[in-house]
């Protein structure tokens, strides 16, 4: 039972970390949050048990962009977590596609101040198709009508995935680095309308 709730409590910090990391994923209206850098895939562990592999596109405004992690919870069953950058409200999922493949739906995304997010679980079918494809697409509406749409890349997904993670790090430095984060996305200027 404890290593259940460590999980979840994992995949939460995971999810909100990737969200710090990214900023939030763009509104049509200004081109800036449609000028995405896609960061290259890391391996993260808050334990020596518990790591999530994730990557994000930041915008050249805020909110923009968008994350996407995969929790690994066996070594068939993972929970995949994607969060898109938007100050409204989603019209229905969030959908991934990957490469080709039919959309994944998300059902039930959250919402919060500079973005929306979900998760579902994936089995080790779905954990080897993204270890073997190009890319996986993030697409959402939001009630404005704007779709929301991320191309990530899976270059390099298959070797981060099953590599080493970064060391644990200890409550204080991941706090400390998740405040800097923030920071620097403060300093971001604000997508128009």
């Amino acid at each position: 039972m404890k290593e259940t709730a460590m999980r979840y409590v994992a995949i939460f910090l995971g999810s909100l970390a990737v969200q710090l990391a990214l900023g939030g994923v763009g509104e049509a209206a200004d081109p800036r949050a449609t000028q995405l850098t896609y960061e290259p895939w890391t391996k993260t562990c808050l334990t020596e048990a518990s790591c999530f592999v994730g990557a994000a596109a930041r915008g050249q405004c805020s909110p923009s962009g968008g994350t996407l992690s995969v929790s690994p919870q066996s070594s068939k069953r993972a929970i995949v977590s994607a969060n898109v950058g938007t100050r409204t409200m989603l019209e229905g999922t969030i959908s991934l596609r990957i490469d080709q493949d039919e959309p994944i739906q998300i059902a039930k995304p959250h919402c919060y101040t500079l973005g929306c997010g979900g998760t579902l679980e994936a089995d080790g079918e779905m954990i080897e198709r993204l270890k073997h494809a190009q890319t996986i697409a993030v697409e959402a509406k939001n009630l404005t009508g704007q779709t929301i749409s991320l191309a990530f890349p899976l270059t390099h997904f298959a070797e981060t995935f099953d590599g080493p993670g970064s060391p644990p790090k200890t409550s204080g430095q991941g706090s400390k680095d998740a405040q800097q984060h923030t920071e620097s996305v403060k300093q971001l200027p604000q997508c128009e309308d």
